[in-house]
């Protein structure tokens, strides 16, 4: 038993409690991204009806439908979709992936740092990475599930990374490749923000090795496995998304946050706002900031003994000031440069960098010390950094409302059980701003039963809901006809007449699709399907998650993989 509770990751387990203890007791909590409810929803949806990988959400925008997961991270709603098969619980699914995403966090923190710096140093420094008012943030404030597991991410890609250059076996490889795969599902673009501080910690550590040749060589096998991985999803994103219009709400220049803000504590769970008023906390943290500054002391003192540290340190203080400063609304101009500036929202964003490279000197800090002085110094640090947070990590209220509670405000028909008839006010109030929509759709306001309806020369005989996508119809046609099928049209899906495929046009104002039927009797059927592309993609995945695995579990797997 002694020896159970001197183990490095039951001690996280336990630290981890406090910080995910009102996702884990009964009742439910109603954060910013409450959205998510409905994508775990969709999701869950989306797989039940066949489709592999699952892409179209069937029950959006009035029951139109929408893409949600061609175009939006992905890797939280798989998560909570496996989890609302399993339990039936939405909420309950909605918590889980944050219960997930904390937990991994703060295991994958300390591997990573275990690469370079001692037990109590690594412990101390996966408290903080966790301990932090921002991850409070994401969690209890504003419900930011991408954000969240990609937080839990970083620190294994980061791990992977270092295992390659240290030592360039398959297993290692395969290790890098599957991380740097779920980061990129994980949020959209969290992964673009976080991969120049990736390249520049590689090229450091590198440039201290003297094998460089094989290190360069499996990092790039790793990278290469990981955008195969995950192609099945970016590529068809990257390459669909003008297919759809509008911007974001949230202009990128409306949320930089003043530096008082980053350095003063403050709490709060309402919005972000122009100006200094925001009704939620951006500040870095106390304790944060204080490793910060003390890192800088040491570093100072022993700048010419940091040998075995300078590549991390490299990464931790660059990152550190660069993201600091990227938060500054002076910066403006150069976030003007990136092609997705104004897709990333809100500049605040960045606090997941601070918080990952603070906990990295963080760790520094406690090394510097001998160790019986690190022990007493990584107990300060690791008891403030909880005691000073744990109060943000709790909802502003628990409440008790069951799932169909949430399903009839966030969608007009569809419900846990038969579809709804009629519309609840409440989901008239609901915004769905997030979705943009389709090109040629002008409006998607109104809801459309039956799904499927004939023009004035055809009447339509019987419909079959084949899945929870695709429909079916018997129509009699007394002329040439129309047919229209009240769903928005979006590249993968088709149409066939009597078995034979057929054009499908869009018509206007909500993007419904619509086909022509000649005089008789017809059976139509609108079905949702892979593109070529798409599926191509789908191959490139499917063999480099094929290769991930094989590299892992290859007996050879732990020697050099350039042999």
């Amino acid at each position: 038993m002694k020896k159970l509770f001197k183990s490095p990751f039951v001690i996280l387990v336990l630290i981890c409690l406090p910080a995910i203890y009102f996702l884990l007791r009964p009742g439910f909590y109603e954060p910013q991204d409450l959205h998510h409810i409905a994508d775990i929803f969709q999701m869950y949806k989306a797989v039940v009806s066949g489709q592999l990988p699952p892409r179209l959400g069937p029950d959006y925008l009035w029951g139109f439908g929408y893409p949600l997961f061609n175009l939006y991270y992905v890797l939280p709603f798989y998560l909570g979709a496996v989890f609302y098969a399993l339990t039936k619980s939405l909420t309950g699914s909605f918590e889980f992936v944050f219960v997930v995403a904390a937990s991994l966090s703060i295991f994958g923190m300390y591997l990573f740092l275990r690469e370079f710096f001692g037990k109590i140093a690594s412990l101390t420094g996966s408290i903080l990475y966790l301990y932090t008012p921002y991850r409070a943030v994401q969690i209890y404030v504003r419900g930011a599930m991408g954000e969240a597991l990609a937080m839990a991410v970083i620190p294994f890609v980061f791990w992977g990374a270092t295992r390659v250059v240290k030592e360039p076996s398959r297993a290692n490889i395969s290790i890098l490749g599957l991380t740097l795969a779920a980061l990129i599902l994980s949020h959209n673009y969290l992964w673009l923000l976080a991969a120049p501080f990736l390249a520049l910690f590689c090229l450091v550590f590198l440039y201290r090795k003297e094998s460089r040749g094989k290190s360069v060589k499996v990092l790039i096998l790793g990278v290469l496995l990981g955008a195969g991985a995950s192609s099945y999803w970016w590529l068809p994103a990257v390459k669909e998304f003008n297919l759809v219009s509008g911007i974001t709400p949230f202009a990128l220049e409306d949320h930089f946050p003043f530096i008082k803000q980053l350095l003063l504590p403050s709490w709060g769970y309402g919005a972000s706002v122009w100006g200094p008023y925001d009704g939620m906390s951006f500040q870095v943290g106390v304790v944060n900031l204080a490793v910060v500054a003390g890192s800088l002391v040491i570093i100072f003192l022993k700048r010419k003994n940091l040998g075995k540290y300078g590549s991390i340190l490299a990464l931790a203080i660059g990152g550190f000031f660069v993201s600091v400063v990227m938060m500054n609304i002076r910066t403006l101009p150069l976030w003007k440069l990136l092609p997705i500036y104004q897709f990333v929202q809100f500049p605040w964003r960045l606090l997941f960098l601070t918080t990952f490279f603070s906990a990295i000197l963080g760790a520094f800090l406690i090394d510097a010390f001998s160790r019986k002085i690190a022990l007493w110094v990584g107990l300060a640090v690791a008891v403030l950094s909880i005691s000073l947070t744990w109060g943000y990590f709790r909802p502003s209220q628990v409440v008790y409302k069951p799932d169909d509670f949430y399903l009839t405000r966030m969608f007009a028909i569809a419900s846990e059980g038969e579809e709804r008839i009629g519309v609840s006010q409440d989901y008239i109030n609901w915004s769905e701003d997030y979705l943009l929509l389709p090109l040629g759709v002008k409006k998607a306001d109104r809801l459309f039963t039956p799904k499927i309806v004939g023009d004035e020369n055809a009447t339509v005989l019987e419909i079959e809901k084949i899945n929870q996508v695709d429909y079916r119809a018997e129509v009699e046609a007394r002329s040439q006809a129309k047919v229209t099928f009240y769903s928005l049209y979006f590249p993968g899906w088709t149409s066939t007449l009597d078995g034979v495929s057929t054009q499908i046009t869009q018509g206007e104002p909500f993007g419904q699709m619509e086909v022509t039927v000649a005089q008789g009797r017809h059976t139509v059927e609108f079905s949702w399907k892979e593109t070529p592309q798409r599926l191509a993609a789908d191959l490139v995945s499917l063999i480099s998650l094929g290769i991930g695995v094989w590299l892992l579990l290859d007996k050879r797997g732990r020697r050099d993989a350039t042999t």
